[in-house]
């Protein structure tokens, strides 16, 4: 082969599966279609077409009323892949580790008010379950999303909501060393049986229940994520800041960015989608509406007994701060008025 020719070859190099003309990105490079098996038209597995797990993802994938002609058009505005995100999560985990050392140094557990400590009991810990459940509903929409840009952000969603059980489970640990008359740990009970907790455990359990993986990603993270983030990280930093809880107010707060992240790719998601089809607007506005009244009640009851007199969690005021997140995310894709 001549040198001449040997060039041209060189610069001919491409991407069987990627049809842009140009060369990918890192990110575009790890993430491009990888899912052999969504192939709309076909069976997705290599099994019988008429076998549970293709019946499965035929009919709730496939054909979900959420359609789009090239979901791959699909990117992370994070642009997030395992090396990044560890990079981004490690970073956080040091700050939070370094807020911990300081306040364990300074025996801030010891010193928190009685109240607060109670209002921890009965509105904080049993979070963990709750936290659970939104984990679970991340990795069902990581495993059914007809994508694997799609699949690898619900991913890291979900390394986001074990993150927040992680960090819970620690607190709840902390605050039982220190107060062990008061049954921190025990949780389950408070989350199964106190009348707080009921209206989201329901709430929480009918979207583990869903199948269409449209709808799961619709309500999750345009309804439920949005409002339980804004409660159970803004508001709970805001209330534990009041009663002096420094570690519980920064470590929600840091949190808090999680929640960001999970807009900013939920929303460019849901544009991909609309501006393919734009009929998938009224679908996703049927479903968030759908879900956005009894989400809103729900985490108005379980925020509470977070009430104390340093900062009035007042359910009105609660309700507001909830209404306004759920309609923040749908305002980013043009749907107005949801919630």
């Amino acid at each position: 082969m001549t040198p001449e020719a040997a060039a041209a070859t060189r610069r001919r190099r491409t991407w069987s599966r990627y049809a842009e003309r140009r060369a990918p990105t890192e990110y575009e490079f790890v993430s491009h279609d990888l899912h052999w098996h969504y192939k709309p038209g076909q069976t997705p597995w290599e099994m019988s077409p008429d076998h549970v797990w293709n019946r499965w993802y035929i009919e709730y994938r496939n054909e979900s009323p959420l359609t789009c002609s090239d979901w791959n058009r699909f990117r992370d505005p994070d642009a997030l892949v395992y090396r990044t995100y560890v990079r981004l999560q490690d970073e956080a985990e040091t700050y939070i580790d370094g807020a911990i050392k300081d306040c364990e140094r300074r025996d801030c557990y010891a010193r928190l008010p009685g109240v607060w400590v109670t209002a921890l009991q009965q509105g904080y810990t049993p979070f963990r379950y709750a936290g659970h459940a939104l984990l679970m509903s991340a990795t069902y929409l990581m495993s059914m999303a007809p994508s694997s840009y799609i699949s690898n952000a619900a991913a890291f969603q979900a390394g986001d909501e074990l993150r927040r059980i992680q960090r819970i489970a620690y607190q709840t640990c902390q605050l039982g060393r220190h107060y062990p008359a008061m049954g921190f740990g025990d949780d389950r009970g408070r989350w199964e049986e106190g009348a707080s907790w009921q209206p989201l455990r329901e709430v929480l359990e009918r979207l583990l229940g869903e199948r269409d993986w449209g709808k799961v990603f619709a309500q999750l993270n345009f309804v439920v994520k949005p409002a339980v983030d804004a409660v159970f990280n803004d508001r709970l930093a805001a209330a534990a800041a009041a009663s002096g809880d420094d570690l519980t107010a920064l470590m929600h707060r840091n949190l808090q960015l999680d929640s960001a992240r999970s807009g900013r790719w939920s929303a460019a998601l849901a544009r991909v989608a609309v501006q393919d089809t734009p009929g998938n607007a009224e679908v996703l506005r049927r479903w968030i509406g759908e879900a956005a009244p009894a989400v809103t009640d729900a985490v108005v009851a379980a925020s509470a007994p977070l009430n104390t007199p340093a900062l009035a969690l007042a359910p009105d005021e609660t309700r507001q701060v909830v209404t306004e997140a759920i309609q923040a995310g749908a305002g980013e894709i043009g749907l107005a008025a949801v919630a």
